[in-house]
Order: C-alpha cells, then sequence, then structure tokens
C-alpha cells in the first residue's frame, strides 16, 4: 500500500510538471497577425441562395475575454485604435442554412436566429482558436425570395422623372427641328434644351471664362482627391479579407496622405466664400443692398442647389435600391432609402450637418449644409461691411480671430482628438456615427468657418485692389508667394503624420485642428491672387487647360453622385474585396470615371435647366447704365474679367 501511494504521488508530480511546460510553451507560440481570427468573411452569396429554403445572414459578434495569449493578443493589438480594427469584434456573411443549421423560420432575424448563431460560431471560433463568443447581432438574414416589394412612391418618384426627362427631349427635339433665331425663342424651353446646355458644359456660359476659369479646373481636382480618399474608405467599410492594408497604411507615407486629404475640401469652402463675398460687392454697387437682400438671396441659392439633390434623394429612396442585391446591398443601399425615407426633409432645408451624422440622407451632402450656414453668416457681415466701410478692415479682422478660437476651444473643452485622427478604422466601419470630432470639428460650420472667411477675405483683398488699381502683377513678393502656395499646401497634409501611432494632448489636438486646415485654405487663397495676376505660366496653365473646364461643371453632381456609386458597387460584392495598391487604383479610376459618366445626364437633365430657370425668374435686372459704369470700373487692364451677378456659388 505504501508504494502505491509513493507511485501515486509521483505520477501526481509528474502531470504538474507536463502541465506547467504545456502552459510555458503556449506562451512562448509565436502569434502574429494571422493568429488572429478574420475581422471579416463572406460566404459565397449566390451560391447559398441557390436553394429555395437557404438563408444567409450578416452578424457582428464580439469575443469573450479571457486570459489566453491569443486574446490577449488581440486586445493589445486592437488597442491601437487610431490605426487598427477592433478585432475582438468580428463580422461574417454566414450561409446560416448551409452551416448553422437554419431553416426559413430564422430569416426574421429573431431572437431564435441570434441564439442558433451564437451557438455555432461559438463551436468554430473555438474550435479553430481556443476563444468564445460573447455576444452576437444579426443584422438581417436573406432568403431567395427575398425582394424589396415597390410602393406608391417608387411609382410617384419615377413618374416625375419620367416628366423631367420627356421635358428635355420634347424640348430638345423642338428646338432641333425648329430652331430659334439667336437671342430668340422660349425662354423656358431653351432652358430645357439639351443641345444648349450641352454647348454651355463645353465651352461655359456668360459666366465662365476670365478670371474665374481657374475655378473649374479646382473644382474638378478637388472631386478628384476627394474620390481617392472615399475609395480609401469604401475599402475599409466593407468586407475587406486583409484587413492589413487599411492598418498598414497609416504608416505608409504616400496612403496616409489620403487620410488627411479631407483638408482639400476647404478649397471648395474657399472658392464659395470668395465668390459669394466679391459676387455680393459687385451686386451691392448697383442695387440696394440691405437686409431684404438676404431672403432673395436664400431663395436663389435653394432653388439653384436643390433641384439636383432631390432626383439624387429620389433615386436612392426609391429605384436604385431595386437595381441590384447582394450581402452588404441591405446595409448600404437599403439602408439609405430607409434614412432617406424618414430624414429627406433634413436635406430639403439644406441644413443635413446640424443633425447625427449616422442618420444623415446624402451623407455627403454635409457640405451644402455647412456651406449654406457660412452663407447666411457671410451675408450679414457683408452687410454691415457695406453699410459702414470704415468698419471693413476691424470686422473682417475679429471675425477671422473668433472663427479661429472657437474650433480651438472646442476641441480643448470637449477634448476632441485630431481631426486628421478621426478617420480611423472602427470610425470608417461605422460611416463616421458617434464620432465627436468628425461631426464637431470636421462637418460642422464653426470648424470651417476660418476657410471659408479666408475667401471672404481675399475677395475683399482683390475688390479693393481692383477699385484702387494696385498693380500687384509684377510684385516679385506676389510671385514668390504663388509659386510657394502649392508646396506649403502640400505640407499641410502632411502635418501630423505620426499622430496615429501616439495620443496627441488636448492642446496638440485644439492646435492642430484651428491651423491644420486653415493653413491650406491660406495656400489656397494666395494660389487665387496669384492666379488672377497670372505670376507664373505653368500655374496658370495647369488650371486653365480646356478639358477640365467641363468637367469641373460637372463636380456639383458628382458630389451628389459619387457615393451612390460607391454604395452600389459595395452592395453588390459576392466576395470580400482583396486590397493592393493596383487594386485599389483600378478601383479609384473605375469609381471616378463612373461617377462623372453618371453626372452627365444629372446635369444636363436637372442642374444645368434649374440654372436657366434661376437666371431667368430670380437674377436681378441691372439698369442698363449701372451696369456698364459697374464693368467699366471693375476691368483692370491687362486681366480678363467677366459679369460676376452670373456667377454659380454653389461649390
Amino acid at each position: 500500500m505504501r508504494w502505491f501511494l509513493v507511485l501515486c504521488a509521483l505520477v501526481a508530480a509528474d502531470g504538474a510538471n507536463v502541465t506547467r511546460l504545456a502552459e510555458n510553451a503556449t506562451q512562448d507560440v509565436y502569434l502574429d497577425y494571422h493568429s488572429m481570427p478574420a475581422l471579416s468573411e463572406l460566404d459565397d452569396f449566390d451560391l447559398c441562395l441557390k436553394k429555395p429554403d437557404a438563408v444567409y445572414c450578416i452578424v457582428d459578434f464580439e469575443l469573450l475575454e479571457d486570459d489566453t495569449p491569443l486574446y490577449q493578443f488581440i486586445k493589445n493589438f486592437s488597442s491601437l485604435s487610431y490605426k487598427n480594427y477592433k478585432h475582438t469584434k468580428l463580422h461574417r456573411g454566414v450561409c446560416g442554412s448551409q452551416n448553422c443549421g437554419l431553416n426559413i423560420t430564422h430569416a426574421n432575424a429573431s431572437e431564435s436566429t441570434a441564439v442558433a448563431l451564437k451557438e455555432c460560431f461559438n463551436a468554430t471560433i473555438h474550435q479553430g482558436y481556443g476563444l468564445q463568443v460573447d455576444s452576437l447581432s444579426v443584422r438581417y438574414c436573406k432568403t431567395q425570395s427575398d425582394r424589396l416589394p415597390f410602393d406608391a412612391l417608387d411609382y410617384i418618384i419615377g413618374a416625375i422623372l419620367l416628366v423631367v426627362l420627356f421635358v428635355n427631349l420634347g424640348c430638345s427635339a423642338y428646338h432641333f427641328f425648329w430652331p430659334a433665331e439667336k437671342g430668340k425663342g422660349n425662354k423656358f424651353m431653351l432652358a430645357f434644351c439639351v443641345q444648349k446646355n450641352w454647348k454651355a458644359l463645353k465651352h461655359g456660359g456668360s459666366a465662365d471664362g476670365g478670371i474665374f476659369k481657374c475655378f473649374q479646373a479646382m473644382r474638378f481636382y478637388t472631386m478628384v482627391m476627394i474620390l481617392g480618399l472615399h475609395s480609401m474608405i469604401f475599402i475599409g467599410y466593407g468586407y475587406t479579407a486583409n484587413p492589413e492594408f487599411i492598418e498598414k497604411s497609416y504608416d505608409d507615407f504616400f496612403k496616409s496622405l489620403l487620410f488627411n486629404a479631407r483638408v482639400i475640401v476647404q478649397i471648395f469652402f474657399v472658392m464659395g466664400g470668395f465668390l459669394m463675398a466679391y459676387k455680393m460687392l459687385i451686386y451691392a454697387e448697383s442695387h440696394p443692398f440691405s437686409f431684404k437682400t438676404i431672403p432673395m438671396a436664400i431663395v436663389n441659392r435653394w432653388v439653384r442647389l436643390i433641384p439636383a439633390v432631390l432626383v439624387v434623394m429620389g433615386l436612392a429612396m426609391t429605384w436604385v435600391p431595386h437595381m441590384g442585391s447582394g450581402p452588404m446591398w441591405d446595409a448600404v443601399v437599403k439602408r439609405e432609402r430607409d434614412i432617406c425615407r424618414r430624414n429627406w426633409w433634413q436635406l430639403v432645408i439644406l441644413m443635413p450637418n446640424l443633425f447625427p451624422f449616422e442618420h444623415l440622407c446624402l451623407p455627403q451632402a454635409w457640405y451644402l449644409g455647412t456651406d449654406t450656414q457660412l452663407f447666411l453668416v457671410t451675408l450679414v457681415v457683408l452687410l454691415i461691411v457695406w453699410r459702414w466701410p470704415r468698419s471693413g478692415v476691424p470686422v473682417l479682422s475679429g471675425i477671422m480671430a473668433v472663427s479661429l478660437v472657437i474650433p480651438f476651444l472646442q476641441s480643448y473643452f470637449m477634448d476632441l482628438m485630431p481631426i486628421r485622427v478621426s478617420i480611423f478604422p472602427e470610425s470608417i466601419r461605422d460611416i463616421f456615427g458617434y464620432n465627436d470630432t468628425f461631426y464637431h470639428a470636421y462637418v460642422s460650420a464653426q470648424g470651417n468657418w476660418a476657410g471659408y472667411h479666408l475667401g471672404v477675405l481675399t475677395a475683399y483683398f482683390y475688390h479693393r485692389a481692383q477699385a484702387e488699381k494696385w498693380n500687384l502683377k509684377d510684385s516679385i513678393l506676389l510671385k514668390l508667394l504663388f509659386i510657394t502656395s502649392i508646396p506649403i499646401a502640400f505640407g499641410t497634409v502632411l502635418m501630423g503624420w505620426d499622430l496615429h501611432s501616439r495620443r496627441a494632448t488636448a492642446f496638440e489636438s485644439a492646435i492642430f485642428n484651428a491651423l491644420n486646415q486653415n493653413f491650406f485654405a491660406l495656400a489656397i487663397c494666395v494660389f487665387i491672387v496669384g492666379y488672377f495676376y497670372r505670376c507664373n505660366r505653368i500655374y496658370v496653365g495647369a488650371v486653365e487647360w480646356g478639358p477640365l473646364q467641363p468637367l469641373g461643371r460637372l463636380s456639383y453632381c458628382a458630389m451628389l453622385m459619387h457615393a451612390t456609386v460607391l454604395r452600389t458597387y459595395g452592395g453588390q460584392l459576392r466576395r470580400s474585396f482583396y486590397a493592393t495598391d493596383y487594386t485599389a487604383i483600378m478601383l479609384f479610376a473605375g469609381i471616378v470615371c463612373t461617377t462623372f459618366l453618371t453626372s452627365l445626364p444629372l446635369h444636363l437633365f436637372v442642374e444645368a435647366p434649374a440654372c436657366q430657370l434661376q437666371k431667368i425668374l430670380l437674377s436681378p435686372k441691372r439698369p442698363q447704365k449701372e451696369s456698364e459704369n459697374a464693368n467699366v470700373n471693375h476691368v483692370k487692364p491687362g486681366i480678363s474679367t467677366v459679369s460676376v451677378s452670373t456667377v454659380s456659388t454653389h461649390i
């Protein structure tokens, strides 16, 4: 018996040693990125739904926290949230009927569906990685017979769009068979004449050319760079087979530029502020400028902008969701349909940026709300400056200071992160919802006020330079500033390239948010003034190249359309997207081409006619003698000019 007890003790000791050795071996196991479960995976959508009783579900689930080395590795990796995804939260598109034993009764994504899928993934995750599922949510499930039914709103919007199309075709056919003499003809019919609008698109109207020719090229360049940023966001949001492509992009010098390319939207604000202020200063010289002007300016702006918005929004909430299908179709296309049907009025009043970003219809149109609010504030400021000319410099300078102080104080006391860092992987996953920095510092009016006001100051400076006939064309200082403006603008994009690798202090974030994009805006203002005086032949040629002019005129429609192009492309993808430099470039090129191609009919059939009708119905008639005097007073020798009263300020 004694020998038996000794033998048992030896066996127990050996067992304990084996256990310790196993634990040490486990701790010494090499863990790398590919040791973690895949962040997102999609089962074959079409293959799954070939069977009548098949069920395909989109789910998100959190891993249960434990002390295993793998989970601790995942947790530590995910803690670098400025550049890494949250790998403790996984995303799956699963053929539930094939892999998890679901049937048609689970298609309603009920609690029983979630329980069944949790048990399924718990088994597979534990078997493959020794981890467990903590919680699981089902976004939706799809079946073979799942189709979005047509409703009354679909037919109403479709009928309205057909009427618009037939009016354009009818007026175009009438003009083709019975062309009117130059300067004659029914103005309302000519507004819907595709031939006339096509000619204006190619060669410009009365407000194009001259000193403002550069703005069309700048619009096109800006829109292309925005599409580059949004192409990267598309890769970051979707079911990407290699999410490390996005995560490593923050450490890649060239790719990281795209994540701060959001500063380029300041070009739109600078141009908007400049054209608005310059137009009103010219207008005030020949028309009464008082508080009564403000309502008419608001109506003009609304009529100019809203038709194209209504068409894109109408399509998004009716016919676009019927155009395809896919595992993510409901998440990106049908979701926008549902949001637009609830919150369409936010766009109609042109104030979308005042509402939570995650619930916006056409979230890309946040710019219109911000620009409209700055437009209204600037109208009042210009009215004060015009009524009391001596207050011009103090008032405009004071507003410049306030527009810089507000973002600084807001960032500091709200503890916002640097705007550049707000575009981090998990925020992209949430389409920037619940992101205070993105909402308060990026899409808000106060966050972009300084850039817009710099455009106003530039217009005030240039208007005064014309009135007092300042000879700046031969200024060596202006030539030097003009040449350095583009390198300086590029340098501002580089600012804060290391912020994705560390946490900035509240003061550092406040300084960055107050100055970064406004240094960029200031460089663009210098570029605009230098262009007006044609200080460098290369720069001038880069923005006066002929093909860029019609593309710039399509920029407003491209801004409205590009998100629909991205959503429909991403929604119909059947398998995970594998991202490489080549596929990213090809995606970018395809999105640019498709966006501008789809923008063409929107411009010809909607935007251009709306612009013509606005001029017919709402543009004030300038007295002939006053008009001639105004034109004479504002023509500077050696610089071509145009009638600014017809310049569009929509972007």
